[in-house]
């Protein structure tokens, strides 16, 4: 909704106070408009006074800093606008993220991708910051969070962790700040890779494994081999793309520990939907 421009500043009010910005003389209409804008904003049912001149000057001096320091790290006057506009209250994550949406809207995922990119640079010129924080930012994620990616991640290297490990646990940890959970999460990630599952495939079982454990955390050898036989199971039928993997995995779980702990002279055959496959297949090496 466009605010009806009732008042305006005087000349003489407006260029002394874009004198102190020390920007670009190219920059004054754009500085002037902000501040007319500004001032019919606050003074909507009544004439102005001179506190809301002042009040309309300081937000077009801030929409000024913001937007100029955009538009000077080489952003698209899209993006520097909206940016601007909402970085006057709201902060740089949350600006950034709405920016990135309406650009991608109006000028394409190409060119809301580029100013993204550029973004990052403009935020801090480590490559490691940059690549992490674009990766992170499409997935939601805040400034402080992919510091704190970076810093855990180089901490687990330094360890003599795997890359794959070292990043899974570091991106489990920030949703996840259990060092346990993103062990359990992270090795078994890594252990599909190295078998050369897929990734979309091995986040799938990598999670049903830390649900597993979170469901029926093993207090022995027993209960660690309860899980086992489950996700065996479970990433058997997610490999090979069996229509119902936890029931496949519930049904193997039941055959695995059967024959593991028999009851009597033969194990438990499973009286389900997947038994014949199961018998065929066991033990799965």
């Amino acid at each position: 909704m466009e605010i009806e421009q009732k008042w305006t500043i005087p000349e003489k009010v407006l260029k002394e106070a874009f004198g102190k910005q020390e920007i670009d003389d190219k920059y004054y209409p754009i500085f002037s408009e902000r501040a007319i804008r500004a001032l019919n904003g606050i003074a909507t049912d009544y004439e102005p006074e001179q506190d809301d001149i002042e009040g309309a000057l300081d937000i077009a001096k801030e929409y000024m800093n913001i937007y100029v320091g955009q538009i000077e790290a080489g952003l698209s006057e899209l993006w520097a606008t909206t940016y601007a506009n909402y970085h006057l209250i709201e902060d740089v994550d949350d600006s950034a993220w709405k920016t990135y949406c309406i650009v991608c809207d109006k000028e394409g995922r190409e060119q809301a991708d580029h100013d993204l990119a550029l973004f990052a640079y403009f935020l801090s010129d480590d490559p490691k910051f940059i690549n992490n924080y674009i990766y992170l930012f499409k997935n939601g994620n805040t400034i402080k969070e992919t510091n704190e990616f970076i810093q855990l991640y180089d901490s687990l290297i330094a360890k003599g962790k795997s890359d794959i490990y070292a990043k899974q646990y570091a991106l489990h940890h920030i949703d996840t700040p259990d060092d346990d959970y993103c062990h359990l999460y992270a090795s078994k990630y890594e252990e599909c890779i190295n078998k050369g599952i897929d990734s979309i495939k091995a986040s799938l079982i990598a999670d049903e494994y830390e649900a597993r454990f979170d469901e029926h955390y093993p207090q022995d050898e027993a209960g660690k081999e309860f899980i086992k036989g489950y996700i065996i199971g479970y990433e058997y039928a997610i490999v090979n793309g069996i229509e119902d993997p936890k029931l496949f995995a519930n049904e193997y779980q039941k055959y695995y520990i059967s024959v593991l702990y028999p009851d009597g002279d033969d194990p438990y055959i499973v009286k389900g939907k997947y038994d014949d496959l199961i018998k065929e297949l066991y033990p799965i090496k």
